[in-house]
């Protein structure tokens, strides 16, 4: 039964998560953010994924901080720590438990990059690394949600690829 509610939640979460693709003030996209990572948080706690879990909640802890605070490398290095540590004292570890580390991990680290071409590559991996995570847990809903914004993504890099392409040889000689 778990399983069913756990999907039921993940499914609100990747919902939230679409959605948030619609909007265009960075306040408001912070806080659906924020409730799409809680309603994460939950659907891992249904699953079992108490690393999924941690990661989630401290990513809601991230954009509450950096909605208040610019995400300088002191910050991003508390908040992984943080995650790392809270991770590894509530769980046994074992290679799957280490994915929303790494891929938590990851996203807070690039997440102010200005390079989008590379951002679009952080959120591809760390959403491949997800999925893996999700499979284990059961987390069908988000597996699929993640192979879509995945390709999604790799559609936008082309775009991007081609116009700036486009765009360098349309500069004079």
């Amino acid at each position: 039964m778990s399983v069913l509610w756990g999907n039921i939640v993940s499914f609100m979460g990747c919902t939230v998560m679409v959605l948030i693709g619609f909007i265009k003030d960075k306040n408001k996209y912070i806080v659906m953010q924020t409730l799409q990572f809680a309603l994460n948080a939950l659907s891992h706690l249904l699953l079992g994924g108490i690393g999924g879990a941690i990661a989630s909640l401290v990513s809601v802890a991230r954009n509450i901080i950096i909605s208040r605070w610019n995400c300088t490398t002191a910050i991003k290095i508390v908040l992984i720590a943080v995650q790392a540590a809270l991770t590894v004292s509530t769980i046994t570890l074992n290679p799957i438990t280490w994915i929303p580390i790494i891929a938590a991990g990851m996203f807070t680290w690039y997440i102010d990059t200005k390079d989008v071409m590379w951002f679009k590559w952080v959120i591809i991996i760390t959403l491949v690394m997800w999925a893996v995570y999700d499979i284990y847990h059961h987390n069908f809903v988000s597996v699929w949600f993640s192979a879509f914004t995945v390709i999604s993504n790799g559609i936008s890099m082309v775009k991007i690829h081609k116009e700036r392409k486009e765009a360098k040889e349309q500069l004079p000689a």
